[in-house]
C-alpha cells in the first residue's frame, strides 16, 4: 500500500514540476494572451481537483499501510489543491478580468491573490516532497 502511496505522490510532483516548468513557459510563449488565458482556465481547476483527489488517494493507501503521518501530510495537500482550485483561482480570474475592464482596485485583489497562489504552490510542493519522505523512510 506504502508503494503506491509513494508512486501516485511521486506522480503529483512530476505533473506539478511539469506544468510549472514546461508548459506555463510554453504557454506563455505560444500564442496570444488572450489564448493563454483560455487554456489557463481550462486546465488549471481540473488540474488541481485531479491532484486532490490523486492526493486523497494515496492518503487513504498510506492509512491503509498504517502511514499515518503519511497519510495526514496528504490530507494536507489535498487541502491545499482544493482551495487553490475553488478559491484562489477564481479569484485571481475575477481580479483580472476586472483590472482588465478599467477597475484600479481589481489590480489590488490579483496581488493578493497571486501571493496566495503562490503560498499554495509552496503549501503542495513542500506537502508532497515530506510525504515522499514519510512513505520512503518513515
Amino acid at each position: 500500500m506504502i508503494a503506491i502511496a509513494l508512486v501516485l505522490t511521486a506522480a503529483i510532483l512530476g505533473a506539478m514540476s511539469f506544468f510549472a516548468f514546461f508548459v506555463a513557459p510554453a504557454a506563455g510563449r505560444a500564442g496570444s494572451s488572450k489564448t493563454v488565458l483560455l487554456l489557463s482556465r481550462a486546465v488549471f481547476p481540473r488540474a488541481f481537483d485531479l491532484f486532490a483527489l490523486l492526493s486523497a488517494a494515496a492518503a487513504l493507501f498510506s492509512a491503509f499501510g498504517n502511514q499515518t503521518t503519511g497519510a495526514a501530510i496528504l490530507i494536507i495537500a489535498a487541502c491545499a489543491f482544493l482551495w487553490a482550485g475553488w478559491s484562489i483561482t477564481p479569484t485571481l480570474e475575477q481580479a483580472r478580468d476586472a483590472a482588465r475592464a478599467g477597475d484600479e482596485l481589481a489590480l489590488a485583489d490579483f496581488r493578493k491573490a497571486r501571493g496566495q497562489a503562490v503560498r499554495a504552490n509552496a503549501l503542495q510542493y513542500a506537502a508532497l516532497i515530506a510525504a515522499c519522505g514519510f512513505l520512503a523512510f518513515g
